[in-house]
């Protein structure tokens, strides 16, 4: 009696020791494939949205280099920034102390000192501004 008692249980326990790991481990496997799939669309939706900005980026900096290619750009950057003239143009040069008369209204304008094609020699200071080009250093 004993015998047959516990071979009865030797079937069952074997096909529990065999059948509980491997029904562990196909939960297991399907819960981390689960979480890989989650973490794999979390990391594609940050790219899409890095792929957008990306492309808005793209834009914006191709309309600044057609604009900055432009022939309208690169004159007013001559003429700014470098202080070159068109030929034909008479460049305006302001001397002199500014007037004693209160400020107009109107906004001031920006004028630049133009290079002249061919250099010349300047004329010769007169004495109050040998005087002040020895005091200040010009």
């Amino acid at each position: 009696m004993g015998r047959g008692g516990s071979s009865a249980w030797i079937v069952p326990g074997l096909l529990l020791l065999f059948v509980l790991p491997l029904t562990g481990f196909a939960a297991y496997s399907v819960a981390d494939r689960w979480y890989q799939g989650y973490q794999l669309a979390q990391e594609e939706a940050a790219l899409r949205s890095d792929i957008v900005r990306l492309r808005e980026e793209n834009l914006r900096l191709q309309g600044e280099i057609k604009t900055v290619r432009s022939d309208a750009y690169v004159e007013t950057v001559a003429r700014e920034q470098l202080g070159l003239v068109k030929p034909g143009d008479r460049a305006i040069v302001l001397v002199g102390p500014p007037s004693s008369a209160p400020p107009a209204p109107v906004q001031e304008p920006t004028v630049r000192r133009a290079e002249p094609a061919e250099r010349t020699t300047p004329p010769e200071p007169g004495g109050w501004r040998r005087l002040f080009d020895a005091i200040f250093g010009r």
